[in-house]
């Protein structure tokens, strides 16, 4: 079972004190993140922080990979990385705004950088992965609206238009620490919708 399999059916169980525990963990993992980072992030401080037994954190989450990785496909979940604003342009604009506000966190700042590169193990990159791949497969539903209004062909590569849309965004908050403004927004949204409907011919909406 992958990293991203363990997460999404550790996410799956049910309710109750195993819930009020995995909450606490998650809630832990984030405030020690914001704080030390991820090279400075130890299970064994995160269950201290979070009141529970260091052996029931090492229980559901083995390594630091995991509970990271477990914690951001759980917030990926939490987020409607897709909104239906009634256009093309539209819903790529309020993804886009969504990543800024989520990259603005210390925590997804220090997880983020993590994921983009920082950390080359094997369980690292299948961590970063599972992430990633989680967020374009959720994505994809924009795309899919989009074709089905008739703003784009069908069979359009999702992946490849939400890294052209989201890519830039990325670039400057986690490479070259820049601001991204609400008309930088505007305009990466809207250069990536003319890009892709330029291929079928649509104007955009």
């Amino acid at each position: 079972m992958t990293v991203r399999d363990q997460a999404q059916e550790r996410s799956r169980r049910p309710g109750g004190r195993a819930a009020l525990v995995v909450a606490a963990v998650r809630q832990a993992t984030e405030e020690l993140l914001e704080e030390v980072g991820y090279e400075g992030l130890v299970l064994t401080e995160v269950a201290a922080r979070a009141q529970v037994n260091k052996t029931t954190v090492y229980r559901r989450w083995p390594s630091k990979v995991e509970l990271v990785t477990d914690l951001f496909l759980s917030r990926s979940a939490q987020q409607d990385v897709a909104r239906d604003t009634g256009s093309l342009v539209g819903d790529l604009t309020a993804l886009l705004q969504d990543i800024v506000s989520n990259v603005n966190s210390p925590a997804a700042r220090a997880v983020l950088s993590v994921l983009i590169g920082g950390v080359l193990d094997e369980e690292a990159r299948g961590a970063r992965e599972a992430f990633w791949a989680e967020r374009f497969r959720r994505g994809a539903a924009l795309v899919e609206r989009a074709a089905n209004r008739g703003e784009l062909p069908r069979g359009t590569d999702a992946r490849l238009l939400l890294e052209d849309a989201c890519s830039p965004v990325y670039y400057r908050l986690l490479i070259t620490g820049e601001t991204v403004t609400d008309e930088d927004i505007a305009l990466f949204a809207r250069r990536a919708a003319q890009r892709a409907q330029g291929l079928s011919g649509n104007g955009v909406r």
